[in-house]
């Protein structure tokens, strides 16, 4: 670490409005640039900021020198910065008992050119992790990481394996799909209502976990943040491309339930997922099936959504894979399991000094 750094003040700080608008201003020409104009892109990230789920749960930090904090007559010099959103999560203790517990997620974090290679992002992640475990008391916080391994590994974080599985899409499965009658649509209508039921059935399955471990619970507001995102970031689509489908439930071939009244029996296989116009795909964000055979019919409901908008891919993180026999009960689908070198999640466990933890559900729901 540079004496520029041993030598200075530093502190984390909540940024104000006017900095967060910095923060975006610094941040513009590694994730607005060339498809925004910088005006845009902050545009963009306020609406964001002030979607339910962001305005509730959302924090911009900036690193900088104590002295411009004491100092009202000068700005601040951003040295780093991040965002961090409070995530609902469950914990299952090695005694078997299940909490229910606020987690952070940190995200966003970014150096200006003109001040990396002097250790700021890593002052950011180290007087984070003090702020989490010792201020707000939160057992672990966790983020996806696009630099690669080494740095998150060094300060302590705990990495997941990542893999997805791709599937190429044909524009042949606009046709109509055999047992059509069996599936429903998620919608405005009734997607709370599905996510609810989803809450309740990952409570259920993690009582029966037999280890220490912790799951990201699905909320409504941050799939409707994830939802809007991708909205804003597609402005040269037109309206029409502004879907109202979310996904796809299968419906037990003799019930009669209507799609606001679901049992749990009746949300054991269904599939949420959102559309990426920006890279031509479709990201299958909460996948839920109990036989390959289900997740056939739920996969031919996304290659027939993603062929409705031209989309050319799609993407699951991290699937169970004995539920994609690709060589016998998908053999029609083009798809293939790849590591993940993007987007690679990490963890950080607060609570004690056993970090010996599982994360289960690794899925695109908990990405931000």
């Amino acid at each position: 670490m540079s004496s520029e750094l041993e030598h200075q003040d530093l502190i984390l700080v909540e940024a104000t409005p006017e900095q967060a608008r910095m923060t975006n201003r610094n941040s513009y020409m590694s994730w607005g640039y060339p498809m925004l104009t910088i005006d845009e892109y902050i545009k963009l990230e306020e609406i964001l900021a002030n979607i339910e789920f962001a305005s509730e749960n959302l924090k911009v930090w900036i690193l900088t020198s104590r002295k411009y904090i004491s100092s009202s007559d000068t700005e601040p010099i951003i040295f780093s910065q991040c965002e961090t959103y409070k995530r609902k999560a469950l914990i299952t203790l090695s005694s078997g008992q299940i909490q229910e517990e606020i987690c952070y997620c940190i995200t966003a974090l970014f150096t200006p050119p003109q001040y990396r290679h002097k250790g700021y992002a890593s002052k950011v992640i180290e007087l984070l992790n003090d702020k989490f475990k010792f201020e707000y008391k939160s057992k672990f916080s966790y983020l996806y990481s696009e630099i690669g391994p080494n740095f998150y590994t060094r300060l302590g974080w705990k990495p997941f394996s990542h893999k997805e599985i791709r599937f190429n899409v044909d524009n042949k499965y606009l046709a109509p799909l055999e047992n059509s009658e069996l599936i429903i649509a998620i919608n405005n209508s009734n997607l709370e209502n599905v996510v609810n039921k989803d809450c309740e059935l990952i409570k259920n399955d993690h009582k029966k976990l037999n280890k220490k471990s912790i799951v990201i619970l699905p909320t409504k507001p941050a799939f409707d943040w994830l939802f809007q995102k991708t909205k804003l970031y597609s402005k040269f689509i037109t309206d029409d491309k502004d879907s109202r489908l979310f996904g796809a439930i299968i419906l037990n071939k003799n019930n009669n339930s209507s799609n606001e009244n679901f049992n749990d029996e009746l949300l054991t296989n269904f599939i949420i997922w959102n559309h990426d116009f920006k890279d031509n795909r479709l990201f299958i964000i909460r996948f839920r099936s109990d036989s390959p055979y289900k997740t056939r019919l739920l996969i031919q409901q996304a290659m027939q959504e993603a062929s409705k908008f031209q989309l050319k891919q799609i993407i699951l993180w991290n699937p169970d894979l004995n539920l994609f026999n690709i060589s016998k009960s998908l053999n029609i689908f083009d798809g293939e399991v790849y590591e993940r070198t993007e987007s690679l999640p990490y963890l950080k466990w607060y609570e004690d000094d056993d970090d010996n933890v599982d994360w289960v559900l690794i899925e695109k729901y908990s990405w931000i």
